[in-house]
């Protein structure tokens, strides 16, 4: 589960704020789905050009559509490449950019026959890109071999005789927990040669790394699929001719996303430390390459959730991107900046530049890094920064749009909760908003639990595509809402402690840490009392179902992907093993499981509350909302509950991705006065593009 960031001084200005920007149209749906994303970036080897992959929402086709461009690391007009090739972009993963290790080629995993495969062309363009691989089961990750001559990738198994003959006549049935097919590494050579196998089928391979000598590849993998496997990754090498793996790193827990040294000493990976547990931080560790397996070195930067690792040059020290933790706590919070950590000396620091970095890299000298950069009032842009100066610059304009948009304004804030905590929240307010107006309020709760948010356009979904986030925030904005974006005790930000928080107690600190913050708006005189909304996804909807059933202060509520009912979420969802951690089992703690389900509370319900859930969703099953609905009913409240066909626990087809926004828009303006005339300084609110509700 990948972690996003997510209260300082209430009305703190800051540059580059919505305040600060040109005065123009109010933002619609309609223009958050035609917002593009920057979804990978990698600098060239000799640091002179960057690559990079913009996604656009496209409603004609109801998909996330990939460009590849390459640019000037010096600046200038950005070039697409590959226009006739199918790029891979589900809005998860990236489309896997990389350069050949002398410059000469660009990879990524484009489309052929319906399958992911590697495709290389020239930086320069002039010619189509070409298929590497031919997986008979596609490609899901790759790297490059430092010679240049062939490409390590992972794959699924193709199905056996039997069961291709079983799904052609219809016998094929699921078997519950019988061994998946196998997910391999394997080595395409480039001289036309067939590719081959090089590891067992018992090993679930989930990410790889070449050494620098190209003798061995090593790569993290897991005796099992599923979402538990992430927590059983061990480490090893096996040569690219073949032969038996050895072991690398052999502890409890997860051991992934392993990354060479450049002087082939030391292989650095994300380990929780020996716990195979949820709320375990996801901390830099360092081993040697060949050695004592036992020798690994952690550093744990307060807690800190490392997602992405890029060694430096020098071989001592590598740069991490790592939320919570030293240095994304307190106010910063909503940011993940470039820190570098040396080993000998264990020290770290916050590399100049960002603030809100993903999809990091470094030119093969080691002076220049290549990312996405995200700003407060942005979707993201590619940047350059020269390590040597200290200079930075952007790159690419990829939604030059957002110059004609008024957007709201963003800014941390901070209050004090029951017990006198320091709880910190973001704050987007209308733009133009009137400093001395009451506005009405909006709290969307994160997923999670040990979510959060960041700054950008969709404080939730910064590290994807933003049009996966139910909820316009910027539309909703543009009608005349505020919105806070709370971070309570449970999710990032306070470290594993502050995820501990809510063990046995969901609904209990965090929905205090809430109101708290709530109260702390009202009493600033930025909200409403009168008018206040509540929503949320996943972790999100399940605070926003308990929410509605604690409090009648709420004029309505929105949950989306939610949970009302612990005991079904353990038992149904794919990852249900984590509810353990918080509740130990449903038949291990009845009273627990009973006290802390909205589903057993549905009769104190005086929220109208719209139920949004995917049809498709394992990590939370359907049966949530079904349950929760029906339960509302019954009891004579006012709900209505849409179920979006094909989708999973996200949406990501653009045309479901529209109609979740146009209908959580229409749901708050319909049940929550939008901010009188005299009380926003731009136009009334007749001049803003609001969809009519339903009836």
């Amino acid at each position: 589960m990948r972690r996003a960031l997510a209260v300082f001084g209430i009305l703190a200005s800051f540059p580059g704020t919505g305040a600060d920007a040109k005065a123009g149209a109010r933002v619609t749906v309609d223009d958050l789905m035609k917002l593009r994303s920057v979804v990978d970036v990698r600098i060239a080897p000799d640091g002179q050009r960057v690559a990079y992959v913009v996604s656009t929402p496209s409603l004609d086709r109801n998909a996330h559509e990939a460009a590849v461009f390459v640019v000037e690391a010096r600046g200038g007009a950005p070039r697409r490449v590959a226009e006739e090739t199918r790029v891979f972009t589900p809005a998860l993963p990236a489309p896997r950019l990389r350069w050949s290790p002398d410059g000469g080629r660009i990879s990524f995993l484009g489309v052929a026959a319906d399958k992911p495969q590697v495709f290389a062309l020239s930086p320069s363009g002039g010619e189509p890109a070409r298929a590497l691989t031919s997986a008979p089961e596609g490609v899901l990750a790759y790297e490059w071999a430092p010679d240049g001559k062939s490409v390590a990738y992972t794959t699924r198994d193709a199905a056996s005789p039997e069961e291709q003959r079983q799904r052609k006549d219809f016998s094929w049935v699921i078997h519950v927990d019988a061994p998946d097919r196998g997910r391999r590494l394997c080595l395409q050579p480039l001289d036309g040669s067939s590719a081959r196998l090089l590891t067992p089928a018992e090993q679930y391979v989930d990410a790889l790394t070449w050494s620098p000598d190209g003798r061995e590849i090593a790569y993290a993998a897991a005796p099992v699929t599923g979402f538990k496997a992430q927590y059983l990754t061990r480490v090893y090498a096996v040569a690219p001719g073949g032969g038996s793996p050895r072991v690398v790193v052999d502890r409890p827990g997860m051991n992934t996303s392993p990354q060479w040294s450049p002087d082939g000493a030391r292989i650095a990976f994300v380990s929780t430390n020996g716990r195979a547990e949820l709320m375990a931080p996801r901390s830099l560790a360092v081993v040697p390459a060949r050695g004592s397996a036992s020798a690994v070195r952690i550093f744990g930067l307060n807690d800190a959730w490392v997602n992405e690792i890029v060694w430096a040059r020098d071989s001592r020290s590598v740069y991490v991107l790592a939320n919570d933790g030293t240095y994304a706590s307190g106010e910063h919070m909503f940011e993940q900046p470039i820190i570098r950590v040396g080993f000998e000396d264990g020290r770290s620091e916050r590399v100049a530049g960002a603030s809100l970095v993903y999809s990091l890299s470094a030119s093969a000298d080691g002076s220049r890094l290549a990312f996405r950069d995200v700003d407060r009032r942005s979707m993201g842009d590619v940047a350059i920064l020269d390590l040597r100066s200290g200079k930075s610059a952007r790159l690419s304009d990829v939604n030059p749009e957002l110059k004609d948009l008024e957007l709201g304004k963003q800014d941390v804030v901070e209050w004090r909760s029951f017990d006198g905590t320091r709880i910190w929240g973001l704050l987007l307010t209308p733009p133009g908003r009137s400093a001395e107006a009451n506005l009405p309020l909006l709290v969307y709760c994160h997923g999670g639990p040990g979510g959060g948010v960041t700054h950008g356009l969709f404080p939730q979904f910064m590290h994807t595509v933003g049009q996966v986030d139910p909820y316009p925030v910027e539309a909703l904005a543009g009608a005349g809402f505020a919105i806070l974006f709370p971070m309570p005790r449970g999710g990032a930000g306070y470290g594993e402690a502050g995820q501990r928080a809510i063990v046995n107690a969901w609904g209990e600190t965090d929905y205090r840490d809430i109101m708290a913050g709530v109260d702390h708006l009202i009493a600033s005189d930025v909200a409403d009392p009168a008018r206040l909304g509540v929503m949320g996804a996943s972790y999100g909807g399940f605070l926003t179902n308990w929410i509605v059933t604690q409090t009648g202060r709420f004029k309505a509520a929105s949950s989306a992907a939610s949970i009302s009912d612990l005991a079904d979420q353990y038992l149904l969802s794919d990852g249900g093993e984590f509810i353990g951690e918080y509740f130990r089992k449903p038949w291990e703690a009845r009273d627990s499981y009973y006290a802390h389900s909205p589903l057993n509370f549905a009769d104190r319900v005086t929220t109208p509350l719209l139920i949004q859930h995917g049809e498709r969703d394992q990590r939370v099953p359907i049966a949530n909302a079904w349950k929760f609905y029906r339960a509302l009913k019954a009891h004579g409240k006012v709900v209505e509950f849409d179920i979006y066909p094909r989708a999973t626990h996200l949406y990501y087809e653009p045309m479901l991705e529209r109609e979740a926004m146009k209908r959580n828009l229409e749901w708050f303006v319909k049940w929550i006065p939008p901010a009188p005339v005299s009380r926003v300084d731009h136009g009334s609110i007749s001049s803003i593009r609001i969809p009519r509700p339903r009836p």
